[in-house]
């Protein structure tokens, strides 16, 4: 597959780089990984400037991972300041050829070429061949990414799938709802799921259960959970569980996603024990007009750079 090229993902707080390779198995290794903060540069080419200098290397070609659309020229990070023009970034660095993906995309973009120890099973479920596939990615807020399949090949698809008007299920959901009805015009899935929805989902408790709770940081929730078996803060990560297993659901059907419903993102990890022990299958598999949801694997990305692995897939022929 050729020599060592740049893959970076590149967030309004961290920006990740590293040198990838890629075998004829289409195995992706990844070396001198550096996890740096966005704000120390005022521009992307400067970051990468910086990086190679440090490392010492001179790749050809280069696959960026980045938070914002990228269907023009000219690039904008969405939480951040960073903006470029694509066409000036290879030489600008001297290099043959830049890519730059949506971060979602190049996170779908992993789903195929992860390994199974990569990977932790929720549940039952199978995965075709080439079934279409998406990740869901519960962080700040909550992405979606697509793969489908065109013959042997895939193309991903960014999504803002975390926007869709949020649809509560049973009573304690609709409960909550009702407390942010006045507060809200129109509540989306990404004001309960994702990391302010934890202070969201644990407000309203407070409130459903006459406990008076106040609006607090995830970090503070999980402290509560962990540290003092605070009810609330143990139920919000059940509720908040279940909430996502309903979205990846709906959205597995809005994809026809047969070839798996995978998760990612920086919620899961921290609150992974109660995860684990939740609804989310149970909830995933409810939606009686979507019967053949019941059938589609759930996985949870146990790797720690997918957005990096997915960049790198660009340069392994896999994708369109």
């Amino acid at each position: 597959m050729g020599s060592e090229f740049l893959v970076g993902d590149v967030g309004g707080t961290n920006v990740r780089f590293a040198l990838a390779s890629i075998d004829e198995n289409k195995n992706i290794k990844l070396d001198k990984l550096s996890v740096l903060q966005t704000e120390n540069w005022l521009y992307l080419e400067d970051a990468i400037t910086d990086y190679l200098n440090d490392i010492g290397a001179k790749p050809k070609r280069a696959a960026i991972a980045f938070a914002g659309p990228v269907n023009k020229d000219d690039v904008s990070m969405t939480n951040g300041t960073w903006q470029f023009k694509q066409s000036e970034l290879a030489p600008f660095l001297k290099m043959e050829e830049v890519k730059v993906l949506n971060d979602f995309c190049a996170k779908a973009c992993s789903l195929p070429l992860l390994r199974d120890d990569q990977l932790l099973q929720i549940g039952g479920g199978e995965i075709e061949e080439y079934g279409n596939k998406i990740v869901v990615g519960p962080g700040t807020g909550i992405g979606i990414g697509a793969l489908v399949s065109v013959g042997k090949k895939w193309k991903a698809i960014a999504s803002e799938g975390g926007h869709i008007g949020f649809a509560p299920s049973g009573h304690l959901e609709k409960e909550i709802f009702k407390v942010f009805e006045k507060e809200y015009h129109r509540l989306s899935v990404e004001d309960l799921v994702a990391g302010r929805g934890l202070s969201h989902i644990y407000y309203a408790l407070g409130v459903v259960n006459g406990h008076h709770n106040v609006k607090i940081h995830p970090a503070k929730i999980n402290q509560k959970a962990t540290e003092e078996n605070d009810s609330d803060a143990i139920q919000t990560f059940k509720v908040f569980s279940g909430m996502l297993g309903c979205f990846a659901s709906d959205m597995a059907g809005t994809f026809n996603a047969t070839g798996g419903v995978y998760l990612t993102g920086g919620v899961i990890p921290k609150i992974k024990g109660f995860f684990l022990d939740s609804d989310f299958r149970k909830k995933f598999e409810e939606n009686e007009n979507l019967p053949f949801v019941k059938d589609i694997k759930t996985q949870l990305i146990l790797e720690e750079q997918p957005a990096l692995f997915g960049a790198a897939g660009y340069y392994s022929g896999m994708f369109l």
